[in-house]
């Protein structure tokens, strides 16, 4: 029995370590995709919540004393130090919040005198409060505060706390001094999840079936028997492909769905406000792009199965695409932010991710959505023609 269970595994072992496709796929790739995937996201997020080195800060300061123009105007700190009037502090904070400048600092009138005449151990009065608004959901308006609080920290301390900096007051009972709306926040979460796990989602329900629809059939020796029938082996392909497309949207649909539905737990919100933020034509250019990203990878991976002897290779051939999915997944983090340029949305499958960025951070054109829809309708439509053809050749269809 010892003998038996040996020879079997000297036997499976062999086969495995002589077929260099499997032992790749199952040994090294899945340690290489997972080292690689998580690299670069941490690089990505790392990218995402910087800034450029060479961005200059726009603060808008009101009743800006002297003492804090010497702090906050030396060059090392790129500040760009804008004088404001109280009365056009309301809407220096609405261009906050539009994401259009980046940080306001209010001062009390006559700072330097006030803070000089303050004794914290006397004072019956609260200390002078500098408040400073940002907009924390824009990684420039985090930054500048962050470079702005911390000169000011320092001065603090060097004048023993004759002066408090964000406490509370009636604009911001809370504190925080945070423009960022709960719609900012929800937008830049979403903008770097949703794409990576939708594409990934797409891909693997289109991976599930199509080997088996092509290489299965070809393994099995039915393939043969459909294309002997009248039927033009162009049919063939394109009839295969959407039949695979929708099975796979259904598929991927469902997983979407329960990621939708898992976000407002996620995010700590309430389905109400979940949904309000998405209208109807939202939901419309959700459904096109992920419908024609489906027919882009169900074609993709129909003519990688016709070339492979089986669904094993088949899967192996789809395997390291998985990490190029992962990667576009990521596009809009790449390039800082989601394009406007139609030339990007030309790209398939990249032009999906960043389509799906713009619907999901309020920021879709529908003119670019259509550029996508289209690209990858056509790039469907090479691939089918490449599909009819390898069907043409015996040598590969009955290999």
């Amino acid at each position: 029995m010892r003998n038996n269970i040996l020879t079997i595994m000297k036997k499976e072992c062999l086969r495995i370590i002589s077929d260099r496709k499997l032992l790749f796929s199952a040994v090294l790739l899945p340690g290489l995709l997972i080292f690689m995937m998580y690299t670069l996201m941490g690089t990505f997020m790392t990218n995402m919540m910087t800034t450029d080195e060479d961005h200059i800060y726009q603060i808008h300061v009101v009743n800006l004393p002297n003492s804090a123009r010497e702090l906050l105007s030396m060059p090392e700190l790129s500040l760009e130090l804008i004088n404001t009037t109280m009365a056009e502090a309301q809407t220096i904070r609405q261009q906050i919040t539009d994401r259009e400048t980046d940080l306001l600092v209010i001062f009390p009138e006559n700072f330097d005198e006030t803070v000089a005449a303050f004794d914290p151990a006397t004072a019956l009065a609260p200390a002078p409060n500098i408040e400073i608004w940002s907009n924390g959901a824009r990684s420039e308006s985090a930054e500048a505060r962050h470079i702005v609080t911390g000169v000011l920290n320092a001065y603090h301390h060097a004048l023993t706390h004759r002066f408090s900096i964000n406490a509370p007051s009636a604009d911001a009972p809370d504190g925080l001094f945070d423009l960022a709306t709960d719609a900012d926040i929800f937008a830049m979460v979403m903008g770097f999840l949703v794409p990576m796990m939708f594409m990934i989602f797409i891909f693997t329900s289109t991976q599930a079936i199509a080997p088996e629809s092509i290489s299965g059939e070809k393994e099995r020796g039915t393939l043969g028997a459909v294309l002997v029938t009248p039927a033009n082996r162009r049919d063939i392909a394109l009839g295969k492909i959407l039949s695979i497309a929708i099975f796979a949207l259904l598929g991927a649909v469902g997983s979407i769905i329960g990621m939708i539905l898992s976000m407002p737990s996620m995010m700590g919100m309430d389905t109400g406000s979940f949904i309000e933020f998405y209208n109807v034509s939202d939901l419309i250019m959700l459904f096109l792009v992920a419908a024609s990203t489906t027919l882009v990878f169900v074609s993709v991976l129909s003519v990688l199965s016709a070339y492979a002897k089986s669904v094993k290779e088949a899967t192996a051939y789809s395997t390291p695409l998985m990490l190029v999915v992962t990667l576009t997944g990521l596009a809009s983090t790449i390039l800082g932010g989601v394009p406007s340029e139609p030339f990007f949305y030309l790209i398939p499958v990249f032009n999906s991710s960043l389509s799906l960025s713009a619907i999901v951070s309020f920021e879709a054109s529908a003119i670019n959505m259509a550029i996508t829809a289209g690209t990858n309708i056509i790039f469907t439509l090479i691939c089918t023609v490449i599909l009819a053809h390898i069907f043409s050749s015996e040598k590969i269809v009955f290999s």
